[in-house]
């Protein structure tokens, strides 16, 4: 009978183990992107130390096209190159979306490598390092449009950057029953308010400024009895309600609250004033979502043309002088 042969033993093959996270050297790139404004920053390690290129940089645009965004990012990685004395041999990013914008639009070594925990800490400190700068000295303007004999306010807020920045619009509607315009005013200021909270949480820490603009003498009279506890009989209860929504959401933020001439060419009162009546009527006449989106849409695009008056409005001195 013939022996059958036996397999020979697997060879042994030497597999070298991919670097840890924590091993991986390059330069990391996070991106913080909102509808109107993009925060990055680029990350990589000289002698063991953090080196960091945080933007956008003074006359950059705050929320620029992909083609920009990818500019600012390839300059920042330029930028520590020289620093370096060599170009990444890899780029890790903080996202997928990332990645795919840095390929799409530059000739960087993107790799989809998980990036270092470390640099992405060190980068998202930079980023919230630029944010807390973008929150000094922030403008909100409020105002409030009521149809005679309704009970529907609208509700339109703009938010100015001291920088420039896109700014940020929102028009509403608000039903109120006893309060009148005083209550659609401080409605305004309400949802002005917790949209401001909402992009920059920051401000709940004590972090940056907020300037609340209002042309209602009245709302930021009951307001006050309110914060002082100094209601009077004539005080109703829609206008009470908001100054206490108003209250608790600006809990642990520096704010002010200021009166301006309404209708007087304040460009931030006269944007904050359109939104409000176009919230209104719209609503008034039923035109649907998507109608009312455009033209809001509309106007954000016509305030951008306005970004020089609407800086000037956020430094305080040319806003009320």
């Amino acid at each position: 009978m013939t022996a059958v042969p036996l397999p020979a033993p697997p060879v042994a093959r030497f597999v070298p183990a991919l670097k840890s996270v924590s091993d991986r050297h390059g330069v990391t790139v996070l991106v913080d992107r909102q509808p109107n404004l993009c925060r990055w920053a680029v990350h990589t390690l000289v002698d063991g130390k953090d080196f960091i290129v945080a933007g956008p940089g003074k006359g950059e645009p705050n929320n620029p096209s992909n083609r920009e965004l990818a500019a600012q990012i390839t300059q920042a990685v330029t930028k520590i190159s020289k620093r370096t004395g060599e170009a990444p041999a890899q780029v890790f990013t903080g996202d997928w979306a990332t990645a795919e914008l840095l390929r799409a639009k530059t000739v960087l070594p993107v790799t989809d490598l998980t990036a270092p925990p470390g640099a992405l800490a060190a980068a998202r400190e930079a980023v919230a390092e630029v944010e807390r700068g973008l929150v000094s000295g922030l403008v909100l303007a409020c105002d409030s449009s009521r149809g005679r004999g309704k009970t529907v306010n609208g509700c339109g807020y703009v938010l100015a950057y001291a920088n420039g920045a896109d700014p940020i619009l929102g028009a509403y509607t608000a039903v109120s029953a006893h309060g009148g315009i005083r209550a659609g005013e401080l409605a305004a200021i309400r949802r002005g308010l917790q949209s401001t909270l909402g992009h920059h949480p920051v401000l709940r820490e004590g972090v940056g400024d907020l300037k609340v603009l209002t042309d209602s003498r009245a709302a930021l009279e009951v307001l006050d009895r309110v914060s002082t506890g100094a209601l009077q009989p004539f005080d109703d209860t829609d206008s009470v309600a908001e100054c206490k929504r108003i209250l608790g959401s600006a809990r642990g933020v520096n704010i002010s609250y200021e009166w301006v001439r309404g209708h007087n060419g304040h460009p931030l009162n006269e944007l904050a004033d359109r939104l409000a009546v176009l919230a209104r009527r719209n609503r008034e006449m039923g035109v649907d979502e998507v109608t009312n989106a455009r033209m809001i849409a509309s106007i954000r695009q016509e305030a951008k043309h306005i970004s020089g008056f609407l800086s000037s409005a956020a430094n305080p001195a040319a806003a009320l002088g």
